[in-house]
């Protein structure tokens, strides 16, 4: 399985922390992500900021990355404030 971890907006605003999910492409772990809590928008995972095993995935073509069973994915946001 993939662990697959939630901070800042998604977090709060879902009430969402962390699931386990079937390694493939990280297009697939949003899917599976999204059957399992609908009611958070697609457009959130997609915009996300994203970590792979600690390493931020930057590049175009990451919903195509594949994650492997023992990896950790974060969803995140940059936040500020003052």
């Amino acid at each position: 399985m993939v662990t697959v971890k939630f901070f800042n907006l998604i977090r709060s605003r879902y009430k969402v922390t962390e699931v386990n999910v079937k390694p493939g492409t990280i297009h697939s772990v949003i899917e599976q992500i999204l059957t399992i809590y609908p009611h958070i928008p697609k457009t959130e995972l997609e915009h996300a900021v994203l970590f792979v095993n600690r390493e931020k995935v930057m590049h175009l073509k990451r919903f195509h990355e594949t994650v492997q069973a023992g990896d950790e994915i974060v969803f995140t946001h940059f936040v500020g404030g003052g």
